[in-house]
């Protein structure tokens, strides 16, 4: 395994890829299949800093996703869960939510005060349009990004409220689990970059050779600490 930083990014290569008729890790993995004949599986773990997880820094925020032109035209053979935004104990929840591009979202407010949705686009260019809206308690509201995007979510009424929205250009995605475990399935064989994010310690891509009928492992580990 070969790391080389280009701007503050972390590329691995790939050099020896370890093929497994099963998954490494014992995961559910989402069911995105095109054809069970010409697919196969990526699976593997994401360490954060080390062997173990530092104190208060959890793997399940992770978001694990594939990117490759042959990968654009792919829909999943059954539809993903509905992508779900609660306000619950003045949180977001999830902290990280993945849809795919021109999936609704629901948002909900489960709190016993009014919070508001302000959203932001990190993309220098704005590819989707942001909305700053004001949601009572009980109430819900639903909003669709139909472009690929890192979108910020905040609630101005109250600082520590925030959360992230990835929306991606394909249904081939998955969050780490606690242990940094992850597996997608049903991926169209060839070559695909595999994206890593986590918002402290940064951005990861390795570079997969998807075999048919075979599962792809790969350990993806961020070597340093989170920067300032």
């Amino acid at each position: 395994m070969t790391f080389v930083k280009r701007d503050g990014t972390v590329f691995l290569t790939i050099g020896t890829v370890v093929w497994l008729a099963g998954a490494l890790f014992p995961l559910a993995t989402t069911e995105q299949s095109v054809n069970s004949t010409e697919t196969g599986t990526v699976s593997g773990r994401v360490l954060l800093g080390g062997a173990e997880a530092p104190e208060g820094v959890s793997a399940a925020n992770v978001i694990v996703y594939l990117v490759g032109d042959s990968l654009l035209n792919a829909r999943p053979t059954q539809p993903l869960p509905a992508p779900t935004m609660d306000q619950f104990d003045y949180t977001f929840v999830p902290h990280v939510l993945p849809v795919l591009a021109g999936t609704r979202i629901t948002f909900t407010n489960n709190d016993p005060e009014t919070h508001n949705i302000h959203t932001y686009t990190k993309s220098r260019r704005r590819k989707n349009r942001t909305f700053n809206q004001a949601q009572k308690p009980g109430s819900v509201m639903s909003a669709v990004f139909p472009r690929p995007d890192s979108i910020r979510v905040q609630c101005d009424i109250h600082a520590q409220m925030l959360a992230h929205i990835f929306v991606l250009p394909n249904p081939f995605f998955t969050m780490a689990a606690d242990d940094g475990t992850f597996s997608i399935a049903g991926v169209p064989t060839g070559n695909h970059e595999l994206i890593v994010w986590h918002e402290e310690y940064g951005t990861m891509k390795a570079l997969v050779d998807v075999q048919t009928g075979a599962t792809t492992t790969v350990e993806l580990d961020f070597s340093s600490r989170p920067r300032p």
